[in-house]
């Protein structure tokens, strides 16, 4: 298991390595299915919660515990496990560095839970956040389902941590301390499913945030946001050609043939799928964990679908007041014509009293 004074993962490509890794070397051997079910119902209670799910997720259990398939971290349990900065800073080191194109050290890593949202009554819980070396501040949080209002919601978070900075730093530093000495706050966020916001992006996979002012004005920002939406990712690259793509590969794919592909350009992640391996002789704990990453995928889906449901009813009330609108203005428009016939009919009925008083005046 790595230590923190590890060093740093090589994310340099591996030409030609040797040996080269085949299938069952980063899997482990292969198990007939048999085998597997009945590593499972060694442990009752999490055979039946295995009972309990869906066949997709049965499915994809059995192939793991078989060695046919790896598990995409996506999952928020598995993904806190293989990439915790406390147990191994290495990797996040690595993977940050991938991602904001320079090379980062974790100084060390901060408590997940910030302040109360007023709104919602619910704390603002990060899924890995650290502070770097040079004093900023990065979370990094994995979704399954891109949410609604992904600006709304990361700019709540990133004031959370802002504000959690600005407490701490001004305590430290007393009457010396200067707005200067805040450092940036950058979210990552990565989805596996994108928002509809993302998917109109296509085909950018990396949305990275940048603030500016229409008279060029040099003004310091302390906000930085990335989305990496995996779905567009792998429609887009096929080969893993640097660092970035070798990450997304790791944290988005389960296809064995990907992960062949992965492990003998970039050996290092060999020590991360072997964690993920382990579990094949745990079953219990896996059934654990994911048991834990469903619940939270469920308590999101259900999350999405209320304010998807919101969107709809939202766009519906702002259509209906649309033709209320319009509807009104045709209903004023017919009045102004209905007021201007009734004039007419009133010209007429008197242009008509007249000639009759002009036919009787002549006779």
């Amino acid at each position: 298991m790595a230590k923190h004074n590890q060093t740093p993962l090589d994310t340099s490509p591996v030409s030609n390595p040797a040996p080269l890794y085949t299938c069952s070397d980063i899997l482990g051997a292969a198990y007939t299915e048999e085998k597997a079910l009945e590593l499972l119902q060694k442990d009752p209670g999490s055979y039946q919660t295995y009972l309990g799910f869906e066949r997709e997720h049965q499915r994809k259990l059995l192939d793991l515990l078989m060695g046919k398939r790896g598990l995409a971290i996506t999952y928020d349990t598995f993904f806190k496990h293989v990439m915790n900065p406390d147990i191994h800073p290495d990797r996040l080191e690595a993977f940050l560095s991938a991602m904001l194109s320079q090379k980062v050290r974790i100084h060390k890593v901060l408590p997940q839970t910030g302040n109360k949202l007023a709104e919602a009554g619910s704390l603002v819980i990060m899924d890995l956040l650290v502070e770097l070396a040079d004093g900023s501040i990065i979370n990094v949080e994995i979704q399954k389902l891109g949410y609604y209002f992904s600006g709304e919601r990361s700019c709540c978070y990133e004031s959370d941590l802002i504000m959690r900075q600005y407490n701490r730093v001004k305590s430290e530093r007393g009457k010396h301390f200067s707005f200067r000495d805040l450092k940036p706050v950058c979210m990552i966020i990565i989805m596996e499913h994108s928002a509809h916001a993302f998917l109109d992006a296509f085909p950018n996979y990396i949305h990275r945030q940048q603030i500016t002012y229409d008279s060029g004005a040099n003004v310091t920002s302390l906000f930085k946001t990335i989305y990496v939406s995996l779905d567009i990712f792998h429609k887009m690259i096929q080969n893993i050609s640097n660092p970035l793509e070798a990450w997304l590969t790791f944290l988005s794919s389960d296809d064995p043939e990907q992960i062949v592909r992965l492990v003998n350009a970039y050996p290092e992640f060999l020590d991360c799928y072997q964690d993920i391996v382990r579990f094949r002789a745990n079953p219990k704990e896996l059934i654990l964990m994911y048991s834990e990453a469903l619940l939270i995928m469920d308590r999101n889906t259900t999350q999405l679908m209320i304010e998807d449901m919101q969107e709809t009813i939202t766009q519906l009330q702002e259509d209906a007041a649309k033709k209320d609108e319009i509807l009104a203005q045709k209903d004023d428009t017919i009045a102004q014509k209905d007021e201007a016939l009734a004039q007419k009919d009133s010209e007429i009925s008197d242009l008509k009293a007249e000639l009759a008083r002009l036919r009787q005046h002549n006779n």
